[in-house]
């Protein structure tokens, strides 16, 4: 999987949730599954 991403760094949308007054919990709790949903979608793994 050279070249393509695995992961978000968390403590940079963190801090951007921040800068922008996000409900942090909120961001917090649907982090993981938006995570999976972006990575999957980059690596060509979604159909949409």
């Amino acid at each position: 999987m050279a070249g393509k991403p695995f992961a978000l760094d968390y403590a940079a949308v963190m801090a951007v949730g921040a800068a922008l007054d996000a409900d942090m919990e909120m961001l917090a709790d649907v982090l993981p599954a938006a995570e999976a949903a972006i990575v999957a979608q980059f690596a060509g793994d979604g159909e949409d």
